[in-house]
């Protein structure tokens, strides 16, 4: 889906990613990737600057993913950001990407605002990649949205369809601002790997496939509310136990269960995939196949998504890495962006409020797919 026009630029524009990065966010944080390389490769780009909760960590990804190699990108958060707009060079800044568009009135406009503020310093602002689940019902949402999108944003760069329908009736019309639908920006990190590949120099993770016969699932899984928190862990205990027996009594093969907590938030408990993983292992009976993998980058991650036999997907961004590295995947969705990703590009998907029900099936299907 992605496709925009390739444009160049020159030294002297300054280019900053105002992003949802660095709060322990694993999707957040490729998004971010995924926009850094779309200017550096596209607009060429010479000096960027990543705006972030925690610029120490996110220097080292941009260091490990040779980003600061090609191009001068430094990252830091409230002071550096203030720093760089009172440089004399011209600001072109993308606000995104992810769903920043919602009804929760403060998180959205956390984003509104400083579009704002960045057109009342002559700054040229995007949205790049952004996106929308629902209806906007909120009055001060709707206000900051409109008055955007009328005066502040030149392009708004969105992830789907819905979001650029809804955009569109608050641009109102307005000749102000272009609205194009992008698909997610972490995608871009899908040509960084064919780069590697092409390099030879992708790494495959930490088991060395050709003398390892265990199969390597990969689980990403979150909490959705509270109240059904562990109803759905203990879904997925279940589902996993019964996997385990499956793949030992028909294959008469091991099969290890990596959970990878895609979002070990550093402010909301919610978010704590980790947690989530805990409970679901405290459930299951075969607990000696299952092991909680945590990987802090998006590079390392992609790395270790190479050796996955199958994945199970549920956020978002799991199921992205699971198409870009070309893996058998399962799509679990509990949130509109999930199977519109997974219908869009023709991977299979179930609602999660169907996992139980739908044990059975989905075993079979998986055990097609291990020979």
């Amino acid at each position: 889906m992605i496709n925009v026009e390739k444009t160049s630029s020159n030294d002297d524009t300054q280019y900053i990613i105002f992003s949802a990065s660095g709060y322990g966010n694993i999707g957040d944080d490729a998004i971010m990737l995924g926009t850094a390389r779309y200017l550096i490769t596209r607009k060429k780009a010479k000096d960027l600057f990543v705006f972030t909760y925690t610029p120490r960590e996110i220097q080292q990804t941009l260091e490990k993913s040779g980003l600061t190699a090609l191009a001068k990108i430094y990252s830091g958060y409230f002071f550096g950001l203030l720093r760089t707009m009172l440089s004399s060079k011209k600001k072109v800044i993308l606000i995104g990407g992810g769903t920043l568009i919602t009804n929760h009135t403060f998180f959205s406009l956390y984003y509104l605002v400083p579009a704002i503020l960045f057109k009342l310093f002559r700054s040229e602002v995007h949205f790049f990649g952004v996106a929308a689940e629902e209806v906007i019902h909120r009055r001060p949402v709707r206000f900051m949205l409109s008055i955007a999108l009328r005066y502040c944003i030149k392009k708004a760069f969105v992830r789907d369809n819905f979001t650029k329908s809804v955009l569109e009736i608050f641009a109102n019309g307005s000749n102000n601002t272009e609205i194009k639908t992008i698909g997610d920006a972490a995608l871009y990190l899908k040509e960084w790997i064919k780069d590697e590949e092409d390099a030879r120099a992708f790494a495959v993770g930490d088991n060395n496939r050709m003398f390892d016969d265990t199969l390597q699932i990969f689980l990403s899984a979150r909490d959705v509310e509270p109240c059904l928190s562990d109803y759905y862990a203990k879904c997925f205990a279940s589902l996993l136990d019964d996997l385990i027996e499956a793949v030992l009594q028909r294959r008469g093969r091991e099969a290890t269960i990596n959970f990878v907590p895609f979002c070990i938030h550093k402010t909301s408990q919610l978010e704590r995939d980790d947690l989530f993983g805990l409970k679901i292992q405290s459930r299951m009976k075969h607990t000696e196949y299952f092991q909680i993998k945590k990987v802090n980058n998006p590079i390392d991650l992609m790395h270790q998504f190479k050796v996955a036999d199958f994945c199970i997907c549920m956020r978002l961004h799991s199921l992205i890495f699971a198409y870009m590295t070309e893996r058998r995947c399962l799509a679990i969705s509990y949130s509109p962006k999930v199977y519109t990703f997974a219908k869009d590009n023709g991977l299979p998907y179930i609602d999660i409020y169907r996992l139980e029900e739908e044990k059975e099936r989905i075993i079979g299907n998986m055990m097609k797919h291990f020979s």
